[in-house]
């Protein structure tokens, strides 16, 4: 049998359908970082994903928005694209996600975003996930890409390799 799909829109959270749904499932929240409401937004990624199985995709324009801390704090995947007026934003999260290991992370970062508009920087924070692989690009099948070898996963490594 196949696996009936479907794909509803709605201009806010909605919480009715959220808890009828058939999981697992997948929310997906289109910058509503102003019309959210912070205590809900953090229930969401704290408990109510967790018990009703479901993930979250969160799409927002400040990631350092002060109602998206617990968001970020429970995110196990984060994607960063080139964002030229962000520069002290990105220069945070590399020092709170990688202490010590700054310039790794803002080397990826440049290298990861430099290549076209759509380019971006994979951050893996999920627990079981190997370290080696906390820094990635290109893991996206790219169909516009007429070019092979511009598509193939990048894997950012530091240099003395022992995360």
């Amino acid at each position: 049998t196949t696996a009936s799909r479907s794909l509803s829109l709605f201009r806010s959270s909605p919480e009715d359908l959220i808890k009828k749904q058939e999981q697992p499932f997948l929310v997906i929240l289109d910058d509503l970082m102003y019309s959210i409401d912070e205590k809900y937004l953090s229930e969401l990624f704290t408990k109510k994903s967790h018990h009703l199985n479901f993930g979250i995709i969160f799409i927002t324009q400040n990631l350092f928005e002060k109602k998206l801390k617990v968001a970020r704090q429970n995110s196990m995947y984060i994607i960063l694209t080139r964002a030229p007026n962000s520069a002290l934003a990105v220069r945070n999260l590399g020092v709170q996600l990688f202490p010590g290991r700054l310039n790794y992370f803002l080397d990826a970062y440049r290298q990861a975003t430099s290549s076209s508009n759509y380019s971006y920087l994979f951050i893996d924070l999920h627990p079981s996930s190997d370290p080696t692989l906390r820094l990635r690009t290109n893991i996206f099948k790219d169909r516009e890409s007429e070019e092979p070898y511009n598509s193939l996963p990048i894997i950012f490594l530091p240099k003395n390799c022992s995360n």
